[in-house]
C-alpha cells in the first residue's frame, strides 16, 4: 500500500513540474497582453486626456493587470523621485526587471523612456504604438512558445514521473 502511494506521488509531482513550466509560459503570455493593454491606457492618458507622465502613470497604475501594475507603481515612485535619477534611468532599470523579453523589445520600450514625459502628445503617442506593435510580436512569439512548449513540457512531466516509478519498482 506504501508503495503504491509512494508512486502516485512521484508520477504525480513529475506532472506537477511539467503542469508549473507549462504555466510559466502562460503567465508570461498573459503579462506582455497586461503590459499592451497598460500601454494603450497610458496612451489615452496622455494623447487623449492631455495628462502629464507623473498623473497619466498613476491612472495607469490603477487601471492596469495585477501582472503590470506594481510596474507602474514604480514608474510613479520613478517620477516623483526626479532630483535623485532622471526617469529614462528608472524607466530602464524598471524594464529591464519587467519581464524576459526579446532584446528588441527591450530596446523599443528602452526608446520609449527616452520620449516619456519629454515631448508633445502626438509623438509620445507615436513611441507608445511602436512599443505596443512590438509588444504584439512578443506576445505572438510567446504564444507560440506556450502552445507548442506547454505541451512538451507537461508530457515531459508526466513521462519523467512514470519513469521514475518504473525505476522505482
Amino acid at each position: 500500500m506504501i508503495r503504491l502511494l509512494g508512486c502516485v506521488l512521484v508520477a504525480g509531482g513529475g506532472a506537477w513540474l511539467g503542469i508549473q513550466a507549462s504555466a510559466r509560459l502562460r503567465d508570461r503570455v498573459t503579462a506582455v497582453s497586461a503590459l499592451i493593454h497598460a500601454l494603450g491606457l497610458l496612451r489615452r492618458e496622455i494623447c487623449g486626456r492631455g495628462r502629464g507622465l507623473p498623473r497619466a502613470l498613476e491612472e495607469t497604475a490603477c487601471q492596469a493587470a495585477p501582472s503590470v501594475r506594481t510596474f507602474f507603481e514604480r514608474c510613479v515612485r520613478a517620477c516623483r523621485a526626479l532630483d535623485e535619477q532622471p526617469f529614462q534611468e528608472s524607466w530602464r532599470q524598471l524594464v529591464h526587471e519587467l519581464l524576459e523579453l526579446s532584446p528588441e523589445t527591450l530596446a523599443q520600450l528602452e526608446q520609449l523612456g527616452e520620449v516619456l514625459g519629454r515631448y508633445e502628445e502626438d509623438i509620445q503617442g507615436r513611441a507608445l504604438d511602436q512599443a505596443k506593435e512590438c509588444l504584439s510580436e512578443e506576445l505572438t512569439r510567446a504564444k507560440g512558445e506556450w502552445e507548442r512548449m506547454g505541451r512538451v513540457y507537461r508530457l515531459l512531466g508526466l513521462a519523467g514521473g512514470g519513469f521514475l516509478v518504473i525505476l522505482l519498482l
